[in-house]
């Protein structure tokens, strides 16, 4: 029988020490399983070399001829089974050669897999914490996307979809969550044909404040800190990967969790929040991921996230992420994994859940507030963008034309002092000193240029992709509001043409209110945040900037100071 080949579509620098197998771009590797798990096959090369390869760096060029099945019974017709099946056969790889000539390699040959283990095993439900099309690492660059990775460098060629790549946080997704949401019974929710017992542990208060609404606060707010990232290993070392620990500080009892533990949490939290804006993941990484730069700043960014998530007055109370942040059994946590994918109250049916104060919205002030939102939004994502490409330029003339300007002062300044050394005389020993440290001076503050970016630039620049990634998420819950707005005027059309009655209208009026009343909460919460976050940002920036130029001026006064004793 013939084996499964398959050909390179990126080269790849394994690790010997992870049992993975190096190989070039275009280089035809013999797969030898596919039953690895978490996206990765092991195979062999020319060479008879053996080991792991990423699944998605490859693409299947032929397959095994299929098993003909045993000899039909003697009464059936042998040869119109035999032509049958010849003939699907044929169709098969005719279909599989049309689809190589006409379409892009694909990035994943998961219908080529083994029968996938217990979809209760948590391990093997999800791929692997780090797997990512070569293109998306190519997109991302290093550190949170702000330069290029060290290390394991691989050949890559340039992004299809390089337009829809976030620099910090999960690829945006292009699609209308208000078709998602009517498709999921938006529409039924709206016209009342979606009913379900709440419990009272389950209802999401909105309150009135001065500010308008809001969601009620938690009486007992807690944090989250990510620490101690380590190396593990399963399947007797063939796999590795990072776990984290999480520490509420409302247990104070850690937790080990891994990226792909996240991803799950993330889209736990977009399928129940319909009306939130969750904020993206940073993205999932192959090459280097095993450095120890890379792990600290992955650690970084995840705590960006976690702070986020906890800081929501309804998500930090929700039962998923209690689950996600508390259970360390493994039998509890399947069962809780389970209850939480079987979650009735999802998508639409969230609305279910809101108590909102009893008096009604006017529709008449609410659409100019969401519209002037939405009119924010887009100006601010704007300017987020902006000034994330004027910080990269900055910082570039930080590393080149700044550091380079004052080392060609200082090389300059030494050169004269190098002249004056000629000058045997000793009384002007002390002036050719001084001029000579003012070179050393200017040297060092070219220095200082070059490593200032990371203390001031990087950390705001780190923020503003991480708001980058959550105002992308916010046009499509405005669609959301706005959608519901249009099937309620719809139905108060339908009541004038006598197509409603005026009870029916009424409760869609009501439930519609709902919807309104999320919509302002969370865009309440989402301008508290902001106004904290870029507090702090603009603080941490500013200060930064005070102590570079504090350690600038301390520097010259030092240099001048020689100048009195010359």
């Amino acid at each position: 029988m013939a084996e499964l080949q398959a050909k390179a579509l990126f080269a790849f620098s394994g690790q010997e020490a992870d049992g993975e197998l190096t190989f070039d771009e275009g280089e035809i590797l013999t797969v030898v399983r596919q039953d690895i798990e978490d996206g990765w096959w092991e195979a062999r090369n020319s060479q008879g070399q053996q080991g792991l390869i990423p699944e998605s760096y490859v693409e299947v060029t032929s397959f095994p001829e299929p098993a003909f099945p045993p000899p039909p019974p003697p009464n059936a017709p042998p040869v119109a089974v035999i032509n049958n099946q010849q003939s699907s056969h044929n169709q098969m790889n005719q279909g599989n050669n049309n689809y190589n000539q006409t379409s892009p390699p694909p990035y994943s040959n998961n219908n080529l897999g083994e029968a996938q283990s217990s979809f209760d095993d948590w391990d093997d439900d999800w791929d692997d914490d780090d797997e990512s099309t070569p293109e998306q690492d190519y997109m991302r660059g290093g550190s949170g996307g702000l330069s290029v990775p060290q290390g394991d460098q691989r050949s890559v060629s340039p992004s299809r979809n390089s337009a829809d790549a976030s620099k910090y946080g999960t690829v945006k997704k292009s699609f209308s969550r208000f078709s998602t949401f009517a498709k999921s019974g938006g529409e039924s929710f709206l016209l009342g044909q979606t009913q379900a017992s709440v419990n009272e542990s389950d209802l999401v208060r909105i309150v009135d404040s001065p500010l308008g609404p809001i969601w009620m606060q938690p009486s007992s707010p807690y944090t989250c800190v990510i620490a101690s990232p380590k190396k593990e290993s399963k399947l007797k070392g063939l796999k590795s990967f990072i776990a984290y620990q999480l520490t509420p500080s409302f247990s104070k009892a850690p937790v080990s969790r891994r990226y792909k533990h996240f991803d799950w949490l993330h889209e736990r939290l977009e399928e129940k929040y319909p009306i939130f804006a969750i904020p993206p993941l940073p993205e999932k990484q192959i090459a280097g991921r095993y450095e120890d730069d890379f792990i600290t700043e992955r650690m970084r960014q995840l705590q960006l996230w976690v702070n986020r998530i906890v800081r929501h007055p309804v998500i930090s109370q929700c039962e998923v992420l209690l689950h996600f942040l508390t259970c360390s059994d493994e039998k509890k946590w399947k069962q809780g994994k389970r209850k939480a994918e079987k979650d009735e109250f999802v998508g639409a049916k969230f609305f279910l859940t809101i108590e909102t104060p009893p008096h009604p919205l006017d529709l008449r002030t609410v659409e100019p507030q969401m519209e002037q939102f939405g009119k924010f939004v887009r100006s601010v994502d704007d300017s987020v963008k902006h000034l994330i490409n004027v910080y990269h330029d900055n910082m570039k003339k930080h590393h080149g034309p700044f550091k380079r300007e004052y080392e060609k002062i200082g090389h300059s300044i030494k050169a004269l002092a190098a002249s004056f050394s000629v000058d045997s005389q000793t009384d002007s020993q002390a002036l050719t000193t001084a001029v000579d440290n003012t070179g050393n001076t200017y040297n060092e503050i070219g220095q200082l240029f070059e490593q200032q970016p990371k203390h001031d630039i990087i950390p705001t620049l780190e923020g503003l992709y991480e708001y980058k990634g959550i105002l992308q998420t916010l046009p499509d819950t405005l669609k959301l509001h706005e959608g519901a707005m249009a099937k309620a005027k719809e139905c108060v059309k339908n009541q004038a043409e006598g197509k409603l009655s005026e009870s029916d209208v009424q409760g869609v009026t009501q439930r519609a209110d709902i919807i309104s009343y999320a919509s302002l909460a969370e865009m309440h919460h989402f301008h508290q945040e902001r106004v904290y976050d870029f507090k702090h940002l603009m603080q941490g920036y500013l200060q930064g900037q005070i102590d570079f130029y504090k350690k600038i001026t301390a520097k010259l006064e030092q240099s001048l100071a020689m100048y009195d004793k010359a």
